[in-house]
């Protein structure tokens, strides 16, 4: 069976452990992740998701069921020991509580982080308290822009946004490591695997590569974090039915939310969108301050393709250096005919 770069690479650098440490080939089968298809479910249109603060109580019940649908529970550990640094944090009742009394408004640091994303959540709940100490809570996740930085940079193209439904994948057969997806993405969602000897990114996929498949059927395709949000402050579904609830929600009680919707229009619009308490900035909440709706990766991209289209920019290098050569040559030529 012909298998890809990465699992020859895996099976390899597992084998060696294996055989410095009397591994056995139970092992090295363990140790390599079986492929996962991604599903493909009709849904008229692009997907994203509505997070509404007001709505939300920082249970974090979202987080949970993310970490044990995308991470614990996945097919990478079958047969094999989770480490004990990989092993459940809820298990262990160590996951930092998001509402405390203690909690007072730091000027110098106004945000509270119950965990931030990293290779283990791939949504997590921040909160930030304001200058009368209240709390606002903000679910922080990728976007799913819908021009995504990441795509935009990724050389080989691990990340891609799926034009039939929005979703921004990410695909670790192709990835080689680089990680310009972390520098390119404006909200510093993706993260990677350090600890791993075959790392990759790990990043939202809107439970497209799990809970999809259970819509195989025909049913709404669904995601672990609206699926158990108890509040129901995240909803799942098409991105415009979405943001007609929002305008709809904002419309009816102006006084309750910020006037803006984020999501809308910053860096030419997202698949998440927040409708977001009033008074609360979105850098307050740890967004980008001073972004805009003017896409750097399309603006990027224009500047690039225009310089390189039909060969122009090589073309008219060689070119000039063609030129100067000559000229060079010529001039050369003629001191010599002068002595």
């Amino acid at each position: 069976m012909n298998k890809t770069r990465r699992e020859i690479l895996k099976l390899a650098g597992v084998a060696g452990v294996a055989g410095l440490t009397g591994g056995t080939a139970s092992a090295v089968h363990a140790q390599v992740a079986p492929e996962t298809t991604k599903a493909t479910i009709p849904t008229n249109g692009a997907v994203g998701m509505l997070y509404d603060a007001s709505l939300c109580v920082g249970c974090q019940v979202c987080v949970r069921s993310c970490y044990e649908t995308n991470f614990l529970n996945r097919s990478y550990y079958v047969d094999q020991v989770i480490p004990p640094e990989e092993q459940s944090i809820f298990l262990k009742e160590d996951l930092k509580p998001i509402i405390a009394p203690k909690d007072q408004q730091d000027p110098s640091d106004p945000k509270i982080y119950s965990y931030a994303n990293d290779y283990r959540f791939r949504n997590v709940i921040q909160k930030y308290v304001d200058e009368e100490n209240g709390f606002h809570f903000v679910k922080r996740q990728c976007m799913h822009c819908n021009h995504p930085g990441c795509v935009s940079a990724c050389p080989v193209k691990a990340m891609t946004k799926n034009e039939a439904d929005g979703v921004v994948e990410y695909n670790q057969e192709v990835c080689i490591g680089c990680r310009y997806c972390q520098i390119a993405c404006p909200f510093n969602i993706p993260k990677f695997e350090w600890h791993r000897a075959v790392p990759k990114i790990v990043k939202c996929e809107l439970c497209k590569d799990t809970l999809w498949n259970d819509a195989a059927s025909g049913k709404t395709p669904q995601t672990a974090c609206t699926r158990d949000c108890p509040q129901k402050a995240v909803i799942f579904g098409n991105r415009d039915a979405l943001m007609a609830e929002a305008k709809k929600r904002l419309a009816e009680n102006p006084e309750k939310y910020n006037p803006t919707i984020y999501g809308e229009e910053v860096y030419g619009g997202t698949g998440v969108i927040y409708l977001l308490d009033a008074g609360v900035e979105p850098e307050n909440l740890g967004f980008p301050a001073e972004l805009g709706a003017e896409n750097y990766a399309q603006k990027s991209e224009k500047v690039q393709h225009t310089i390189y289209k039909f060969g122009i920019a090589p073309l008219a290098l060689y070119g000039t250096l063609a030129y100067l050569g000559s000229k060079n040559a010529k001039k050369h030529k003629k001191e010599g005919d002068d002595e």
